[in-house]
């Protein structure tokens, strides 16, 4: 399946990444990709790996690691994935909703 990334989700990547470089070293930055990169290769395999949200099943939510996730949505009639935004786990959960709207 092909992976889409959404707009959001590159920009809130990117915000996790600006994060770990500004708190953290290369060593979590580099940590952080490999991760991201394995969460989503065994999406690609397996796309119903991760459990569906309570509040809307089309969209999913993968673990990265114990700070960090992303949401994603399977689209089997076009075999892609589109990720949807990332976001951190230590965050006030109701930030993710005020940002979608």
């Amino acid at each position: 399946m092909n992976i889409i990334w959404s707009a959001k989700a590159k920009i809130t990547f990117l915000n996790v990444l600006d994060y770990l470089n500004e708190n953290w070293t290369k060593k979590e930055i580099i940590q952080f990709n490999h991760r991201t990169q394995i969460t989503i290769n065994a999406i690609r395999k397996n796309p119903g790996i991760f459990p569906a949200s309570i509040k809307n099943k089309e969209i999913r939510k993968a673990l990265v690691d114990k700070n960090n996730s992303f949401y994603y949505k399977i689209d089997h009639y076009q075999q892609e994935i589109h990720l949807l935004t990332f976001f951190d786990c230590r965050q006030d959960p109701k930030k993710l909703i005020d940002n979608n709207k």
